[in-house]
């Protein structure tokens, strides 16, 4: 029996940690999606060396998203809203699951849009 990694990790995942946002792409126009506020910068030191992420980005599942009608063709360049920021989406990443890679994540790498 194969183990629902989206039912016992990233239902909860999203339950808890999941924010509403708004994803503009594509044809499938605006939709609601959930994801995850992954914009504040982190930072690793390793004795003298201090590095930081990448930079701003956001987990969303990937089920979600093109079940909603946006391919991944349409990712970059679509435009991300979420706790009161929009966000250009630079690249992403997929981060796929035991289950397989179309139930897995998909990590938005993210610009700032400012006003």
């Amino acid at each position: 029996m194969a183990i629902d990694y989206s039912d016992l990790l990233f239902d909860p995942v999203y339950a808890e940690l999941g924010v509403p946002a708004v994803l503009s792409a594509g044809t499938a126009g605006e939709v609601e999606i959930t994801v995850i506020d992954d914009t504040r910068p982190k930072s690793n030191t390793s004795g003298v060396v201090e590095v930081r992420s990448a930079g701003p980005g956001a987990f969303a599942r990937y089920y979600e998203i093109t079940a909603k009608g946006i391919t991944r063709d349409d990712f970059d360049g679509a435009m991300l809203t979420f706790n009161g920021g929009m966000w250009e989406v630079r690249s992403h990443e997929l981060r796929g699951s035991p289950n397989g890679e179309s139930w897995g994540e998909v990590r938005f790498l993210l610009r700032a849009i400012y006003d």
